[in-house]
């Protein structure tokens, strides 16, 4: 390939990299898998180049999600990114056109991510230990749990790390177990992890709390009316395992029975009728008698 060509190749891949970037798909929230998957990263400049790092490249609205995110522009031109989750393969397959730039592929820091490595790269860091060409495994060494940052390392012909050569992959653990052997989240909520989270946690069910929604919350589901405190009696237990402390005028298990007001069973053997806002009157079946007339006063 002659200078001359390798300009325009540039100039092309520069203008596609400036005017056809792509807005990259991401979940917001991924449900921890319990087998391992093997992921394919196409090393190319042809497709699947982002550029902001926030709003394209992780479709990402930074202005709602500014608590979170660094409070500048990261104009760096790049394969999407990736999320693993710890136990993940890694392939990297390069286009054929690549091979006679005899390019590899280094692990870098964040300032060498933006930048693009030097010319003098430790040797040390490079990813495979010979030219990339067609698919090479990534060595797990290199997806521990953290952000890694990969990029092309140049051995001759163009510099293509600045055009998009680069790929930020992060690899995630999960805390959703007590045990190894243990049900992820108690078997009462769901390991997840958001897009900017370092690992997958427990997102419980309702009623359910803990670090593994291993703790049953009787209050949660907010069982006691008319403004009455729930008191949860026994931690941890499933079941009707609370107390509702009721206003003066409330009664029965949830607070819900006015006071002077027709209950069930109010007439053990007859119809009752709501008379005043505090009394309540027995109409009794056919050879049963009793105090007919019930009067309350509120407090």
């Amino acid at each position: 390939m002659t200078i001359k060509s390798i300009i325009l190749v540039m100039v092309s891949l520069q203008t596609y990299t400036a005017n056809g970037q792509i807005i990259c798909e991401r979940q917001m929230s991924v449900e921890w898998r319990t087998q391992p998957k093997h992921h394919i990263m196409k090393w190319t400049l042809m497709n699947n180049i982002c550029s902001n790092f926030y709003t394209d490249c992780w479709n990402i609205n930074i202005n709602i999600e500014r608590n979170i995110l660094e409070q500048q522009a990261l104009n760096v031109p790049q394969i999407c990114p990736l999320q693993l989750q710890l136990g993940d393969s890694l392939f990297i397959s390069s286009e054929a056109s690549f091979q006679s730039h005899g390019m590899n592929l280094g692990n870098v820091s964040m300032e060498e991510f933006i930048r693009c490595p030097p010319k003098d790269f430790l040797q040390d860091q490079l990813i495979f230990g010979c030219r990339l060409r067609g698919m090479h495994q990534v060595d797990p060494r290199w997806l521990e749990v953290g952000t890694h940052y990969f990029a092309e390392v140049q051995t001759k012909g163009p510099l293509l790390c600045n055009l998009g050569l680069r790929l930020n992959v992060t690899v995630k653990q999960q805390f959703c177990q007590q045990s190894s052997n243990a049900p992820f989240c108690s078997r009462h909520g769901r390991c997840l992890s958001h897009v900017w989270e370092e690992a997958y946690n427990c997102h419980c069910s309702q009623q359910y709390s803990g670090r593994f929604c291993q703790e049953f919350d009787a209050c949660a589901s907010k069982p006691c009316q008319n403004n009455a405190s729930c008191i949860d009696t026994r931690e941890g237990t499933i079941g009707n395992s609370y107390e509702c402390a009721c206003p003066s005028q409330f009664a029965g298990k949830n607070c819900s029975e006015i006071i002077g007001q027709c209950q069930p069973h109010a007439c053990l053997n007859g119809n009752c009728s709501n008379v005043t806002p505090n009394t309540f009157l027995c109409e009794c079946d056919k050879d049963f008698t009793g105090k007919k007339f019930i009067l309350f006063s509120m407090l």
